[in-house]
């Protein structure tokens, strides 16, 4: 996964530099908005197969944005 596309994935715009309780905050945020918990009982089953999708797919933008993996990530000292 590219920074722009992990930077898009977690709400931040294509060219910021997130700090990593940013980057930490955006990803929790965006896990609970699909947890299965929030659904009815006749739409678990669905929400808990696109819950693993979404939980994957955010999750690598959170390891790759927060590893330095793209080239214009900005560390902290």
């Amino acid at each position: 996964m590219q920074g722009d596309e992990a930077r898009l994935l977690l709400g931040f715009p294509p060219n910021s530099r997130p700090s990593p309780s940013q980057i930490k905050a955006a990803y929790r945020k965006k896990v609970w908005e699909s947890h299965p918990d929030l659904f009815p009982v006749h739409e678990k089953h669905s929400a808990e197969s696109k819950f693993k999708l979404v939980s994957i797919g955010i999750a690598e933008a959170y390891t790759c944005l927060q590893s330095g993996n793209s080239p214009d990530f900005l560390r902290k000292y």
